[in-house]
């Protein structure tokens, strides 16, 4: 079983660049299988996966008790790759301790261009 979902993972579209399009406020994602994705900062920021953004144990995260932006929250600062599997993201409030799977950032960008 393992073999398979090892399999799956390798044939998996990864990504191939990341860039940011400051004026339209969006990360920009190419993957192997040619599509292409800008995920709005906004969007990005509120999918934060870690433990203070999506809450953890049971207890609710940043968003889910107050979902509105602060200043500063949406501005993407630094970005950088985690393994192979992953992007890190740093915002300009400091915040940096979300890991962004490729799984998830290609669901994000598919859900921003439906």
């Amino acid at each position: 079983m393992l073999g398979s979902v090892a399999m799956a993972a390798a044939s998996a579209p990864s990504p191939t660049r990341f860039d940011y399009d400051d004026p339209g406020r969006a990360l920009v994602v190419e993957w192997s299988d040619g599509a292409a994705h800008r995920i709005p900062f906004a969007v990005l920021r509120r999918a934060c996966p870690c433990a203070v953004c999506s809450g953890e144990m049971g207890r609710p995260g940043r968003f889910q008790l107050k979902p509105q932006l602060d200043p500063g929250e949406d501005e993407l600062a630094d970005i950088s790759l985690v393994g192979l599997y992953g992007l890190n993201a740093v915002w300009a409030d400091g915040h940096n301790t979300g890991i962004y799977t490729f799984e998830a950032l290609r669901e994000l960008g598919e859900s921003a261009a439906a």
